[in-house]
């Protein structure tokens, strides 16, 4: 266990201050209820996921670690959480940036079987569009070595909230497991990467717009 310096807690407590002063002063929204409740976010309930910065995650969840190239990270319950910070590196062990904003929130969960991943998918679609009774917009996102399959629901000012499932893959002897995964986003991933024959001069993932075959709007 790692346990921070006196300077460290008190800049973590001053991080954390400052998070809920600025809060009260503009828009608050709980990321549970911008992913209305589902898991993980059930248990990340009093994250304030507009003003939320990786100091604010450091103070508030003990068990978050730095994850090179990606943020944050910790396991809650069954799902790897992952808090992403744009720019990261981080491979010589580096935290992030203390007022470096938290870009999306991001659990996932590997299953022992393609069915298995995809039922889980289809339960938190279901799940998801029971409570905002609206059905999502679904894409596939491929790139070199994946596919994903992604359902998007609007959540205003620019949020989203996503679904996503990914195939097992193999890799060379090895093999990725079948996942799935929820997201509360600042920028939905169909406007951070470009639609399928657009160009894309930096050869970032591309999506196609599919039905949303295992769900529909009440």
């Amino acid at each position: 266990m790692r346990i921070p310096s006196t300077t460290g807690s008190v800049a973590f407590a001053g991080a954390l201050v400052i998070g809920f002063a600025l809060s009260a002063c503009g828009d608050r929204r709980d990321v549970a209820d911008v992913a209305v409740g589902v898991a993980p976010f059930d248990q990340l309930r009093g994250m304030d996921i507009v003003q939320l910065r990786s100091g604010g995650v450091r103070a508030l969840r003990r068990g978050a670690e730095p994850s090179p190239f990606e943020g944050l990270r910790e396991a809650v319950g069954a799902f790897d959480v992952v808090y992403a910070v744009d720019g990261f590196d981080g491979s010589d062990g580096a935290w992030p940036s203390e007022d470096a904003s938290i870009m999306s929130i991001e659990g996932t969960r590997e299953w022992p079987s393609d069915p298995a991943a995809r039922k889980a998918w289809e339960g938190t679609l279901r799940a998801v569009t029971r409570e905002l009774a609206a059905a999502p917009t679904c894409a596939a996102m491929t790139g070199p070595g994946f596919t994903l399959r992604v359902a998007e629901w609007d959540r205003g000012n620019g949020w989203s909230l996503s679904a996503s499932l990914a195939p097992s893959v193999v890799l060379g002897e090895d093999t990725l497991s079948a996942r799935h995964s929820i997201a509360v986003r600042r920028e939905a991933l169909t406007r951070r990467y470009s639609e399928h024959g657009n160009p894309n001069p930096d050869a970032r993932p591309t999506w196609t717009r599919e039905p949303c075959l295992a769900v529909s709007a009440p």
